[in-house]
């Protein structure tokens, strides 16, 4: 196990920056979400294909190749595995016709190798490797090809409004691709994004299937939800709430609002009829001085439960009828140069458990750190930092570190997660010239217990106490 632990080093180590180009800076832009296509100065018709024939030859193919290793180290005699998988996709998008718009992508997943990532009696599951093929099959070698995309467009020719139907890539704060393996999540619906005026952009739709990443096939929300695995229900029992979500969709309306030059602010309101609904305000206020830029970031995150699974067991209730969530995370950062320092503070009240279901994206809190997450939890402490350094014709190079206090009551702790402490070092690079379109990151994590006297090791497995690192190499055209 440690010469491919090895290997992945060797491969992060034996990479060449000194002829390429970086990604730009993110980080002090994290939680804004992927800005809509109507943001964009959009084709007008006079270049668009003048007939159906042409809108159709004239179209754009795109080709994306992604290969992934990953390495897992746990504490002492636990269980370690490896992994390694190809993903492809090839897309296609016509040109725009009389405002009209196509667009196609269809994908496969290969396992090119993995020791055993299934739970055998004596070994627990893989949490990270086996994300990166099919968690419900976790011996099949490859996924079968599955149509990521298909949606059909309609934009305004000021491109001030644009209609999208179908299968679609969406990133908002909480419903969002999660695009860091072989595969995204996909969604199906109808998604609007529309800019009434320079300074504010709105975004909303109606949304009914999802396909998950690390899951081979398309779902109606309600069916997804669950897995990814469930954790324990408020009783403490194991929870077993696939199959009991009723919800037919969920309803999503955000709006962003430039304030000045210096200044944003973002609303978003998720709503699934019969499970939840969550609220979601953010502020950036950014502050130049001549010694660097400072920026300052809040987000406010409110959710109540719409269930009314009174006559089902706790166990078979993914929120209890009333439940509620409240959270606070704040963020300060400073830029000078090539460097970009953050300090980040995430508070989650004991009113309940902040739920949204991982099966439909990833949580925006700054003191999140990739390969691990709070959602599932309440009565939460967290406090990070990051430090990010960054200079052209150079990669990428980041380190982040949070300390996460949280409650040991099974009904604020739905994955029974322990105090830890988490640190990670990063590096990604967008490679120009001859090699353009490629891009290599990496990313290596190290968490440990912050009390090991109160939790049972063999249930932290996978969890804390462990060294896990990825590779990953993509191109795309």
């Amino acid at each position: 196990m440690i010469r491919w632990f090895l290997l992945g080093a060797a491969l992060l180590a034996g990479a060449r920056p000194g002829i390429a180009q970086s990604t730009a800076p993110d980080t002090l832009r994290r939680g804004l979400g992927t800005p809509p296509v109507a943001e964009q100065a959009a084709p007008a018709d006079s270049t668009a294909g003048r007939t159906l024939g042409n809108a159709l030859r004239r179209g754009l193919v795109g080709v994306r190749v992604r290969t992934v290793f990953m390495a897992t180290l746990n504490q002492g005699a636990a269980a370690d595995y490896v992994a390694q998988g190809v993903g492809a996709a090839l897309g296609y998008e016509t040109q725009p016709w009389h405002g009209l718009q196509a667009g196609l992508k269809s994908s496969f997943q290969q396992r090119l190798y993995a020791n055993e990532l299934a739970a055998v009696p004596g070994r627990p599951e893989s949490r990270y490797e086996l994300s990166l093929f099919d968690l419900e099959h976790p011996r099949r070698q490859a996924l079968r090809p599955q149509v990521e995309e298909l949606w059909l467009r309609w934009q305004q020719r000021s491109g001030k409004l644009q209609l999208t139907y179908g299968r679609q890539r969406l990133d908002t704060p909480l419903l969002n691709a999660q695009d860091s393996r072989l595969r995204p999540n996909v969604v199906q619906g109808l998604w609007l994004a529309a800019k009434p005026d320079a300074a504010t952009t709105v975004q909303g739709g109606w949304l009914t299937h999802v396909a998950p990443r690390s899951v081979g096939r398309w779902y109606r929300l309600g069916a997804a939800v669950g897995r990814y695995g469930m954790g324990v229900a408020t009783d403490s029992a194991r929870a077993d709430y696939q199959g009991h979500v009723p919800t037919p969709g969920l309803a999503v309306l955000g709006v962003r609002r430039t304030l000045g030059p210096r200044a944003t602010m973002q609303l978003w309101q998720y709503w699934a009829d019969h499970l939840l609904a969550t609220s979601l305000l953010e502020g950036t206020v950014t502050r130049p001085r001549p010694a660097g830029t400072w920026t300052a970031s809040g987000l406010l995150l409110w959710q109540h439960a719409l269930a009314t699974g009174r006559g089902l067991p706790a166990a078979q209730r993914y929120l209890d009828p009333g439940e509620q969530a409240r959270a606070l995370s704040l963020r300060l950062a400073y830029q000078r140069r090539a460097w970009q320092l953050a300090g980040h503070y995430t508070r989650l009240t004991a009113h309940g458990r902040y739920l949204f279901p991982r099966e439909w994206g990833r949580e925006p809190f700054y003191t999140t750190l990739p390969r691990e997450r709070i959602e599932g939890a309440g009565d939460v402490h967290a406090l990070g930092a990051t430090v990010a350094w960054l200079r052209p014709h150079a990669p990428r190079l980041e380190a982040g570190y949070g300390y996460y206090n949280l409650p040991p009551a099974a009904w604020l702790n739905k994955y029974s997660l322990p105090d830890f402490h988490q640190l990670n070092l990063s590096m990604s690079h967008r490679f120009a010239g001859a090699a353009e379109g490629l891009q290599l990151r990496t990313l290596y994590t190290a968490k440990w217990g912050a009390n090991r006297a109160t939790y049972l090791p063999a249930r932290a497995v996978n969890k804390v106490d462990l060294h896990h690192l990825t590779v990953a190499l993509e191109y795309g055209f």
